[in-house]
């Protein structure tokens, strides 16, 4: 603003000037041709102003007075009215110009100029270029705080926006998308029908295992990738990020389930398709919970906790699919809060036992056991193992209840023993949970020397999935250590997830247990043989044992057997029993099979030839 003023200041200036050299320009010429008049008489001491003077003079109204002057003699040849002729002393207004005679020398003419005119019409020449000046700068200010005010209005929606979006998937945040949730569940629109929309809680299948594999940069792109497919295919609709790999989706106006599914289907289709990451392509599956709202029925928390409930039915009952909310699902949810409750409790007060189902080769001779953690409520009764398992998983139980298993094992391997029944190892299932844990390997160790047995006692159970962790991943380390110090480890559920036979060779696996689903399938219509006698060929080729689990027909058993499965686990060999069933049945074998000789001779190395 001030570079504005001074240059307003000096155009007044310039312009001045400019006004005032001209007007001296035109008394300098309107003197000079008065001048001329003078000098047409005779040259006379005593010069007098011709007639012709006033008349050629009167138009010009800004020349005041002509004085004629010989050295410093001056007489007055023409003056308007009331004026003076011109002195010698300095000023501004009026103006006098001294014009020397070209033709006598020492005459001299004096005109007296009047600027007042010339003033006034530089000040309303200023006056209207400072107006005009002036509403260009106005408009010029207006327009720069319009485009400021754009601009920090701009800034604020950015920063708005900001808070609102998850910075890495673009999507709303959890707070901005139940904000949204909130409006719209307080809005004062009537549904047509008895819901008017459709809250959905996505979970993606399979990311901690591509985190686990891949690195959580590689868990990045596929939440970004995840999220763009979610937009791509629902459009304009709302769509947050919830935290970790959960979204939620609100579908307004939207009341038919058929619809729902469809659209269900859809997203399964589209975020299932591989994922790009590095060189390498993978791929997640993905749950879906769906609760059919309807407005001001519920709070905010209320509809996100049935959707989610949804979601994790949907996860329980196979994966990959969509479940819409059902009343039940609340009683199942107050169920797992009441058994993770007890299950402290339980702990404490050693409310669980061990049972043990045996695995029998081909010539049906036991070759191993698998031992089985049992919960005894004492109001309840018997909790089935799928329903406490998940529950002790979710919380962190899972580490102080497989401390207690495998104190239990050992202490039912001692005992047996003592009653002369050889068990070289016992299989036990170990969780990723459990080998997160950085003590894990040293409180086994020091478990078993409380019990004076050794690594070469216990096999750990291992599922596909966690033992496809990534080579880098702490769960690896442990294993490898495992393995180094003398367990034997097993795949439990092989062919439920994805393998690297590279990994299976680095782990020094010695068993593969086949998935129970695949056993089951035998015989079926729809049966194919084909994935079922690729695993068992895996297996050796790889040079360890295969073990089918599930075994419940004479004929699911001669199939595998002429598959050349070489061990068998099931209802049609043995149930699951407890120490003192298994001590019992383990005495009725020892007519058949040589009890006294040891039936459980420890595991040879030709014993993965074995048809």
């Amino acid at each position: 603003m001030r570079v504005v003023l001074a240059a307003a200041l000096v155009l007044c200036i310039s312009v001045l000037f400019i006004r005032w050299y001209e007007a001296r320009a035109r008394a300098e010429s309107d003197g000079q041709a008065a001048l001329a008049l003078i000098e047409q008489q005779p040259a006379s001491v005593n010069v007098q102003a011709p007639a012709s003077l006033a008349v050629a003079m009167k138009p010009k109204e800004a020349i005041l007075s002509l004085s004629h002057c010989i050295g410093a003699q001056c007489t007055t040849m023409y003056a308007q009215p009331m004026a003076a002729p011109c002195d010698y002393a300095a000023g501004f207004q009026p103006q006098c110009v001294t014009l020397r005679s070209k033709a006598n020398i020492g005459y001299t003419l004096m005109v007296r100029y009047d600027l007042l005119a010339v003033l006034m019409t530089a000040g309303i020449d200023l006056a209207v270029s400072g107006g005009v000046f002036g509403i260009v700068l106005l408009l010029w200010y207006l327009h720069v705080q319009k485009a400021q005010a754009k601009g920090k209005a701009a800034v604020a929606q950015q920063v708005k926006l900001g808070a609102e979006r998850d910075p890495l998937t673009g999507v709303l945040n959890r707070v901005a998308f139940e904000a949204a949730l909130k409006r719209h569940n307080e809005s004062t629109k009537q549904a047509s029908k008895g819901t008017d929309g459709c809250l959905m809680y996505f979970d993606l299948d399979r990311f901690k295992l591509i985190n686990d594999t891949h690195g959580h940069i590689a868990g990045d792109v596929v939440l970004k990738t995840v999220a763009q497919r979610l937009k791509y295919t629902l459009g304009d609709v709302m769509i947050g990020r919830l935290g970790g790999d959960e979204f939620a989706v609100l579908l307004v106006d939207i009341g038919a389930r058929d619809k729902i599914e469809q659209l269900g289907k859809v997203l399964i289709e589209q975020v299932s398709k591989p994922i790009q990451i590095d060189k390498v392509s993978d791929y997640v599956g993905l749950s879906i919970g769906a609760y059919m709202l309807k407005r001001g029925e519920l709070s905010v928390g209320d509809m996100l906790h049935r959707a989610d409930l949804a979601m994790y039915e949907a996860k329980r009952t196979g994966r990959g699919r969509l479940v819409f909310y059902e009343e039940s699902m609340e009683n199942a949810s107050r169920g797992q809060a009441e058994v993770q409750s007890d299950l402290k409790k339980a702990l404490e007060e050693r409310q669980l036992f061990m049972v043990y189902q045996p695995e029998l080769d081909a010539t049906e001779r036991i070759r191993g056991m698998e031992a089985l953690v049992r919960w005894r409520h004492p109001t309840r009764g018997m909790v089935p193992p799928d329903e406490f398992i998940p529950v002790a998983e979710k919380n962190g139980l899972i580490v102080p209840l497989g401390k207690m298993i495998l104190d239990m094992v050992c202490a039912d391997i001692v005992a047996m023993r003592n009653e002369h029944i050889q068990l070289p190892y016992v299989s036990v299932n170990v969780s990723l949970r459990e080998l997160s844990s950085p003590t894990f390997v040293d409180d086994v160790m020091a478990t078993l020397n409380k019990r004076g047995l050794t690594p070469a006692d216990i096999e750990f159970e291992i599922t596909e999935s966690t033992a496809m962790v990534g080579q880098a991943g702490k769960e690896s380390v442990i294993l490898k250590r495992l393995s180094d110090l003398g367990f034997r480890l097993a795949i439990d559920d092989f062919g439920s997830g994805y393998s690297s036979i590279a990994r299976l060779l680095d782990l020094k696996v010695q068993k593969l247990k086949i998935d129970r689903v695949f056993v089951w399938a035998i015989g079926k219509p729809d049966f194919d043989p084909s994935l079922l006698e690729l695993m068992i060929a895996l297996s050796r080729r790889l040079g360890v044992k295969s073990v089918a689990e599930g075994v419940e027909t004479p004929e699911q058993a001669a199939w595998l057997r002429e598959a050349g499965c070489m061990m068998m686990q099931g209802y049609l060999y043995a149930r699951p029993m407890n120490q003192a069933q298994l001590i019992n049945w383990m005495k009725l074998q020892q007519g058949d099979h040589d009890f006294d000789g040891g039936v459980w001779a420890a595991t040879q190395s030709t014993e993965t030839s074995v048809v």
